[in-house]
């Protein structure tokens, strides 16, 4: 058999410019190096590859959450926004100047509210303290549990409901500071939302009749160190971990309760 020498070479569709002899095995389509992708059966395309990856069905996992696969881009966020917050607050605000207008500020009169005005209790301070830290060891020591745990219950609870949980503790811990904080204090600090991640990594620990009692053991001393060291806010850790724990049982009772 032979070839007919006036016939055109294959071109890959998606660079015309490029001979290429490797057919896809899906679509038959010639594809050159570039849009090449090793599949169980040879050669796809990589506009095949894409194709059958956006039909496939999502993942369920055993607590009936749809499994975000990839990159952790919400702890990774999380991380840089308080990074961010650090430097621009250190070098550009000054270190005692963003701690008080961003920091909530718990157990102050109206007299006092009055008489500074880079202090306060707003609701915007709910949110905002939660990217201020005092120091780098402060921030670092944040950041490597704050990585340690996001990585982990991200792709299990997928990329919206991490968020809505970090949320949920982050608020919590302002809220049970608000409340209980016995004199004039300034928080700051992303620890009451890791609180409650950690707090949701037990019940799901629990959930899954795995050993949890390390960990229990670890968020206890953490919490009870905050009782005896000086300028730590036990309120924010204790708040941020009960509303973990229920944000949590919260979002398991709904995915138990949905229609399949």
């Amino acid at each position: 058999m032979t070839s007919d020498p006036g016939a055109a070479a294959p071109t890959c569709p998606r660079h015309p410019d490029r001979v290429s002899y490797v057919r896809c095995q899906r679509c038959g389509r010639p594809a050159c190096p570039e849009c090449q992708r090793p599949a169980s059966v040879g050669i796809q395309c990589v506009d095949c590859v894409r194709e059958a990856a956006s039909q496939r069905r999502p993942i369920v996992n055993r607590l009936g959450f749809t499994t975000a696969h990839g990159t952790p881009y919400v702890t990774y966020t999380l991380i840089a926004l308080n990074v961010a917050a650090f430097l621009y607050g250190t070098f550009v605000m000054g270190t005692a100047t963003w701690q008080d207008a961003w920091g909530l500020w718990t157990g102050l009169s109206p007299e006092e509210l009055a008489m500074y005005s880079n202090v306060g209790d707003e609701w915007y301070r709910w949110v905002s303290s939660g990217f201020v830290h005092f120091g780098l060891l402060h921030l670092g020591m944040n950041m490597l549990v704050l990585f340690q745990f996001g990585t982990q219950l991200e792709p299990i609870l997928g990329r919206m409901r991490f968020a809505a949980l970090y949320l949920a503790s982050l608020l919590g811990g302002s809220l049970v500071a608000t409340l209980i904080a016995p004199s004039v204090a300034l928080h700051g600090g992303a620890s009451g939302a890791i609180f409650g991640l950690i707090a949701a990594y037990g019940v799901v620990l629990s959930k899954l009749r795995l050993d949890y009692r390390s960990l229990l053991t670890t968020a206890g001393l953490w919490l009870v160190l905050g009782f005896v060291i000086p300028n730590i806010s036990w309120q924010g850790h204790l708040g941020g971990a009960v509303a973990g724990a229920l944000t949590m049982l919260a979002m398991l009772h709904w995915v138990e309760r949905r229609p399949a």
